[in-house]
């Protein structure tokens, strides 16, 4: 299309627009058409803006509508896999049909992670490594031949843990480039030449910031994914600092080193280069890395989490005082042998696997290196030679971070996570790109003044300036919807509190008949209060993790009246329109971990700087996620039922009145008995 706009935002979702033809059921969206008229403005000037758009709003198409009309090249970025593929499938064929009764065409392309798609060269190396042949390992083989895409979802009888697909899979880490021998018919080259040509290409935001990390890094671009773009939108924008927070770190783990000792046998005897001297060289890496991560096992603070410990807590800060003589001793053995398969790598960089397994290992030792530096440990030890100075160096240019360790039954992980990413945002993505849109339904925190997206936008690094929006969700939550907090359970810190927390969901349940999410803010909650619940509802009780998510959904939906007790993978991103489910019990007030190595730093940086990290920072972010977990009720206008929070905080300190004005205008209750009257009347409109 690009050049001639022959339609406009107002035409196509204004009054007498083609969609009432195409959806059942279709009514004329005043928010909507008031999103897509900003989004629109936004990319037409360059501008920045942030929507919040309620549930309902068909925020989808009031972004989608205006970015295709615009004639440029707008990425699309979403939480989940599966949001994406329902943009693409559904609602971008929609936005076709409509659009073509106005004569206008577009290209979509849709991109996942790398780890989604089959690389050839790894898969010719496993098949030449002269191990055994896994069942799956035919059947990626014979697959191979057949598909276009290189997607792992049509390998639909292949378990998603499956070692095969691991050794095979295609990684940033692990790509060529150019050089390599089967890029012209790579899946990975494929799927960028297609999005090249796209107007719009739907990604997710894991690939969105590995890409953005790379492309602006030190590399400079190297092996960066996404082609280039005018403008992007994010959806579910209130995920992004979490997300941005990963790539823009670093992490060493048992898995990472166990991954390179596997591949650089397996490119070594490709490369018929596999005599003891090499061998010997891996078998080096692989005793350096077991002294390594055992030295950090072995001290009692870093002890994996008992049953009685959420698994949100097991990460910890990472201090000097935590690098003993040992460590050091560990460290410096695993940077020597990293080194010389450096060394051995660039005298046999002629083969790209191998000179593939080089640079991982230099990037092992640079991330090892800044881990150290981010724990303010200077590391000189005797041996080190002149590279290793230089990559000592090289750890010394990540600065304001924070470091940790993770031990957990099976694995170990150190790393280093940056404490304000909004500078670093504002410079690689506010400042780089002309136009950029941030939406979500849960984006705005309340105020005395009324909604504000103060604190997304200083923790995204976007200018005070940029524009704002938001879209009240046209849902009728006054009549629909009631929240209830629970003042006569015990205080989170009480030790019955989990107790009391399941004695009360039997009770709200008894109310409902069930149909209920039990949202947890930590695995042992959940875990206990599942425990405390059997035997005493009548329907179906479930727990996450005793099934895939989208089975446990199925067997949620089918029931009618069963009860998911769950963490955070159900609190957002989970639809169940309709009456299966009725009732939204929230166990806690959801407080990041205070305790998390990135929260806690971050709270010491907002009060070093003379601020209040729990107003500026706790409080607005649990705003946000209570939002996200209110939102799990109500998803159409037949929509209806109760959300009740156990914590007696909300109505009795003085945050509560904050944290309550953030939520949908649902009908306030604060006894069991207004709960039972209200699911009365409601339950009796509705059978009507």
């Amino acid at each position: 299309m690009p050049g001639s706009v022959v339609a406009t935002t107002d035409q196509v979702l204004g009054p007498g627009s083609p969609l009432a033809r195409r959806l059942e059921g279709y009514e004329l969206r005043e928010g909507q058409l008031a999103m897509a008229r900003a989004v629109e403005a936004a990319l037409d000037s360059d501008r920045h803006l942030f929507v919040e758009a309620g549930t309902g709003t068909g925020k989808t198409l009031a972004y989608l509508v205006p970015a295709v009309l615009s004639g440029r090249t707008v990425v699309v970025s979403t939480a989940t896999h599966a949001l994406q593929e329902q943009i693409f499938e559904k609602d971008l064929p929609l936005v076709r049909a409509v659009l073509a009764e106005h004569g206008v065409e577009f290209r979509a392309a849709l991109m996942k992670g790398l780890s989604n798609y089959l690389c050839k060269r790894r898969l010719d190396e496993r098949m030449r490594s002269g191990e055994p042949i896994s069942t799956d390992l035919v059947r990626i083989s014979r697959w191979a031949l057949e598909t276009r895409a290189g997607d792992k979802s049509e390998l639909t009888a292949l378990d998603e843990s499956a070692q095969a697909w691991r050794d095979v899979a295609s990684a940033t880490e692990t790509r060529v480039g150019a050089e390599c021998k089967y890029f012209d018919e790579c899946f990975v080259t494929r799927m960028r030449r297609e999005a090249e040509q796209a107007n719009i290409i739907v990604v997710n935001h894991h690939l969105f910031f590995a890409d953005l990390a790379l492309r602006t890094g030190k590399g400079g671009g190297y092996a960066g994914v996404l082609p280039a773009y005018d403008a992007v939108v994010f959806d579910e924008a209130h995920q992004i600092e979490a997300v941005a927070t990963d790539f823009f770190g670093v992490r060493i783990s048992t898995a990472r080193f166990d991954t390179l000792a596997r591949d650089a046998r397996r490119a070594l005897g490709a490369a018929k280069i596999l005599d003891s001297a090499s061998m010997r060289l891996v078998d080096e890496l692989e005793h350096a890395c077991l002294g390594f991560f055992t030295a950090w096992k072995q001290r009692s603070s870093f002890a994996p989490p008992s049953s009685r410990k959420p698994l949100d807590e097991s990460r910890r800060i990472l201090t000097a005082a935590d690098w003993t003589a040992e460590r050091r001793d560990t460290a410096g053995r695993l940077d020597r042998v990293l080194a010389a398969i450096c060394a051995f790598a660039a005298v046999h960089d002629r083969d790209d696997a191998v000179a593939i397994v080089g640079r991982r290992a230099l990037d092992l030792r640079t991330d090892l290196a800044r881990i150290h530096e981010t724990a303010d440990i200077e590391k000189k030890h005797e041996e080190a030679d002149e590279s290793s100075a230089d990559v000592h160096r090289v750890g010394r240019d990540f600065t304001g971070g924070v470091a940790w360790i993770d031990v957990r039954e099976r694995a170990v992980s150190l790393g280093a996570s940056p404490v304000d990413l909004g500078p670093t945002l504002h410079e690689r993505l506010f400042e780089r790109v002309p136009s950029i849109v941030c939406t979500s339904a849960t984006l705005a925190t309340a105020t005395h003044a009324g909604p504000s997206f103060h604190f997304a936008k200083s923790r995204l690094g976007a200018l005070p300036d940029a524009e704002e929006l938001v879209v009240p969700s046209p849902f009728d939550f006054a009549s629909r919807a009631a929240f209830y907090v629970a003042t006569d359970v015990p205080e989170p810190q009480d030790p019955s509190f989990e107790d009391a927390c399941a004695k009360r969901v039997a009770e709200l349940s008894a109310i409902t008949g069930g149909g209920a999410f039990v949202l947890c803010t930590s695995n042992r909650a959940m875990r206990r209060v599942h425990a405390q619940l059997k035997g005493c509802i009548d329907g179906p009780l479930f727990l996450q993790g005793e099934a895939p998510k989208h089975v446990l959904l199925e067997k949620f939906r089918t029931s009618g009246a069963a009860v998911l007790v769950a963490t955070m993978s159900f609190w957002e991103g989970v639809d169940v329109p309709g009456r299966a489910l009725r009732l939204v019990v929230i166990d806690k007030i959801p407080f990041a971990v205070p305790t998390d190595p990135v929260v806690a730093a971050r709270s010491a940086r907002i009060e070093a700087e003379g601020g209040n990290a729990f107003t500026q920072y706790s409080v607005p972010s649990a705003a946000i996620t209570l939002k996200q977990g209110f939102g799990r009720l109500i998803r159409t206008r037949k929509d209806a039922g109760v959300v009740a929070l156990l914590d007696r905080r909300a109505a009795r300190r003085g945050y509560g009145r904050m944290l309550l004005a953030s939520l949908p205008p649902a009908l306030r209750l604060h006894s069991l008995e207004e709960v039972r009257s209200f699911w009365r009347a409601l339950d009796a409109d509705l059978d009507r």
